[in-house]
């Protein structure tokens, strides 16, 4: 072959990659959601209303939350942002006593992380927005029979002791 016939080749293999996207790896891409790990207590809720995410391993982080009213606990809900076996990123909810709700993945950056459910009754949007290292914002949406709703829970990295 002909050195400008594999330069032409080269050349076009080169462009080629460049205008591919760039995809990381499906695990590696939960690890940018490090920042939600660890104990966040609800601001302004009674002490011991709090959600809990494990670190990101194994293409999955699991969380929990509990909410205590009056010294009781009301409500509990386990979580997990996992990938599935095409690759697909979801939030899947579990309250008590109710079926899983998985939410697919629609964005997803350092500081925000979005995930959509427009079947779901409400929410259809569930968002964890990073306020900066002790500060994080649970925000949950969507369309109920009264018109749009959004709610915003404010939380405060706590020790998980």
């Amino acid at each position: 072959m002909k050195a400008s016939a594999a330069w032409t080749i080269m050349l076009v293999a080169a462009c080629t990659l460049a205008m591919a996207p760039a995809v990381a790896a499906p695990q590696n891409s939960l690890t940018r959601l490090h920042w939600l790990s660890g104990c966040w207590q609800s601001d302004g809720a009674e002490r011991g209303t709090v959600e809990i995410w494990s670190k990101p391993a194994g293409g999955s982080l699991l969380g929990l939350s509990r909410t205590v009213r009056e010294g009781q606990m009301t409500a509990h809900e386990y979580m997990r942002i996992a990938i599935d076996a095409d690759g697909v990123v979801h939030y899947i909810a579990e309250p008590a006593g109710q079926p899983a709700t998985a939410f697919r993945l629609d964005h997803l950056d350092d500081r925000e992380v979005v995930f959509d459910n427009p079947e779901h009754d409400f929410p259809q949007r569930i968002t964890y927005m990073n306020e900066g290292v002790r500060q994080v914002i649970a925000v949950l949406e969507g369309a109920t029979s009264v018109g749009e709703k959004r709610i915003e829970i404010p939380m405060t990295r706590i020790s998980c002791q």
